[in-house]
């Protein structure tokens, strides 16, 4: 094997000839077909199948490299790059099995992965995930307090909020309702433990608060001061998405009025043509009505009052749609015009749309 790889490599790793015998060189498929062709003989004269190992790996991958780019075709070649079915189940090799192997893992990969709990609940729970977050601190914060009123037997203030009127979405009016509740709760605070609770600044900032927290050995108040500040950020939270959900809302109802109110101009429009259009006028009806609803948006009661009295205004009349009288013998006038124009005046100012 290291003797035929040497000789294969010194062969492919020879300079070429120079250009003047280029005419008497052999050519190189041939000469790599040949020693290929001995080296698979010699193989099969051995009559032993060798495991596969990296280093044959690499040798097989750089042999079909080189065949790739080559174009002869040769039997020797094709023998050994199509193994039998005998060399197959030698090496312990299968397509089929090969091919039912990426078949079940592609299967695998399409399963889809199981639901954890959290997406489950989160699936289930009709609040987004602000209101949830905020339902969450007020749940812990009454917990905190009715757990100060127990120990010292305090009366626990009285709400009509409920997580529930987060569902859909954050209101102000809930808001304020929460805002309530903390207040008569902070009460509650001061009255369990006036002594650490006189160290905290009125003015105090959510830093400050969870500093003062931690500084507290009861655990049941560290709860309701945390829970406090929690609720405080997710009220925030859910304001500014409310207001962003209200401008949102606002923004797509004024462009459904101003879709509606274009549709209806259309509509307009159409049936202002349509009408024209059935009294085959001299004039070009669809130059004639969108000039008039144009200069209409600036100005309505005097651009009425120009079609109705001076069509050709906006569109001038086609003289070349106004058929000669008496059989032709009289030609169409200037003055057949001013006609035509009073005659689509009146016929439009009598028109009800």
């Amino acid at each position: 094997m290291s003797d035929d790889k040497q000789g294969l490599d010194s062969f492919l790793t020879t300079a070429p000839e120079a250009p003047e015998q280029n005419a008497q060189a052999v050519n190189l498929e041939d000469e790599f077909a040949k020693l290929l062709n001995n080296f698979i003989t010699e193989k099969v004269e051995t009559k032993e199948t060798p495991q596969p190992t990296q280093s044959s790996t690499s040798e097989l991958n750089g042999l079909d490299s080189f065949v790739t780019q080559s174009q002869s075709e040769t039997t020797g070649l094709d023998d050994f790059l199509t193994p039998t079915e005998e060399t197959q189940s030698a090496n312990g090799y299968s397509s089929t099995q090969d091919n039912s192997s990426l078949d079940a893992l592609i299967t695998s990969a399409e399963v889809p992965a199981p639901v954890s709990a959290n997406e489950t609940e989160n699936a289930e729970n009709p609040m987004h995930s602000e209101e949830q977050e905020l339902a969450r601190a007020v749940t812990n914060f009454q917990d905190g307090v009715y757990a100060l009123a127990e120990k010292k037997n305090l009366k626990m203030p009285q709400t009509d909020y409920t997580n529930e009127m987060l569902v859909p979405n954050y209101k102000p009016s809930v808001g304020k309702k929460i805002a309530q509740y903390l207040l008569a709760c902070w009460d509650l605070i001061n009255k369990y433990d006036p002594e650490n609770m006189s160290r905290l600044s009125p003015d105090a900032n959510d830093e400050e608060y969870l500093t003062f927290a931690e500084s507290l050995n009861d655990t049941d108040m560290q709860l309701s001061i945390i829970s406090y500040v929690e609720i405080l950020i997710n009220m925030e939270i859910c304001e500014v998405q409310y207001e962003q959900k209200r401008e949102l809302a606002l923004k797509n109802r004024i462009k459904k009025e101003l879709y509606e109110e274009y549709m209806e101009l259309q509509e307009r429009k159409n049936t202002f043509k349509q009408k024209l259009k059935e009294k085959n006028f001299p004039i070009d009806t669809d130059k004639l009505i969108d000039n008039y609803f144009r200069a209409a948006q600036k100005d309505a009661e005097g651009a009425f009052k120009a079609l109705t009295k001076n069509p050709a205004m906006f569109s001038p009349i086609q003289f070349e749609k106004m058929r000669p009288r008496f059989f032709g013998l009289i030609k169409v006038t200037p003055e057949d015009g001013i006609k035509a124009n009073q005659k689509i005046g009146e016929f439009i100012k009598k028109l009800k749309v």
